[in-house]
């Protein structure tokens, strides 16, 4: 099979996935007429159609079931092909894509960022700022950049430091909460909220700590920030509210089977050191509140 024809395999596999030519072009990064030309060129060479398509959207035909599973063998074993030939990558120039949340690519990490191109100017970083997990597994980014409590399976790496919370505002107590939505609905953070801040208190919503911080340096309530967030804006002050600490570890992690990359490594040495020394500024202690 030549590469065109796993080109075509990896749209089939996304509209499959998303259920819309739409989803997977903006999952695909390209556009809507390529993944339907795409998907068109697959079943044309298959010699039947693959997708039931309709107004709501693309499924798989029932027929068709066996032809995606083949699909996704074949993904898979040129996936484990390009991790292999990654793992023996010993060149110091080329493209590193670190995948993170939207707080540390635009807080933290540009500093970092500017510190390995100093050392390796060769390299051209990409930073993948979601609050989403990207799957290092099938290539999608190639370090993690991520708080969590331990990396998933296949992954492996080391602790920069820890990730500390707090509740912030602008100078009242009393004021309502923000709460926390989307992907940081699974946070430590937002369980303590579940737990011990009714409903009716909670006026509105976010899904991005950026977002929560500029909602509270605004004046519409109180929200939990990780200290790093929260302490670099004049406009907040942690707040004097009964409050656990709370901590996650934050991992800089590689996929394991391409964990011998040399650029991998360079920049992932770079990055524990540099963000273990960042996370230390907010830990939490007494001083750090402000009356």
């Amino acid at each position: 099979m030549n590469k065109r024809n796993w080109d075509d395999i990896r749209f089939v596999l996304a509209v499959a996935q998303e259920g819309s030519l739409n989803a997977a072009a903006k999952k695909l990064g390209v556009t809507h007429a390529t993944v339907m030309r795409r998907v068109a060129s697959f079943e044309t060479k298959v010699g039947c159609p693959v997708f039931l398509k309709t107004a709501s959207g693309y499924s798989v035909l029932p027929e068709a079931d066996s032809i995606l599973l083949a699909a996704r063998n074949v993904e898979d074993a040129i996936l484990s092909i390009d991790r292999a030939v990654l793992n023996n990558d010993q060149d110091l120039s080329g493209i590193v894509r670190i995948a993170s949340t939207d707080s540390f690519s635009q807080i933290l990490l540009p500093g970092i960022s500017k510190s390995i191109s100093s050392k390796y100017p060769d390299l051209s970083l990409t930073l993948l700022s979601a609050n989403t997990y990207h799957d290092l597994s099938r290539l999608s980014a190639d370090i993690a950049v991520r708080p969590m409590q331990e990396p998933a399976e296949g992954l492996v790496g080391s602790i920069a430091g820890h990730l500390y919370f707090h509740p912030y505002g602008t100078d009242n107590n009393d004021a309502p909460w923000i709460g926390l939505k989307g992907a940081l609905k699974r946070s430590k953070p937002a369980k303590w909220m579940d737990e011990n801040v009714p409903a009716e208190h909670i006026i509105h919503e976010a899904d991005s700590f950026l977002v929560l911080r500029e909602l509270a340096a605004s004046g519409l309530g109180k929200t939990i920030l990780p200290c790093f967030v929260g302490d670099q804006d004049p406009r907040l002050k942690r707040l004097r509210e009964p409050f656990p600490t709370i901590s996650v570890p934050v991992w800089i992690a590689i996929q394991e089977e391409v964990s011998r990359n040399v650029r991998f490594c360079a920049v992932k040495e770079i990055l524990i050191t540099e963000l273990s020394e960042a996370l230390s500024q907010y830990r939490m202690d007494e001083r750090a509140v402000r009356p």
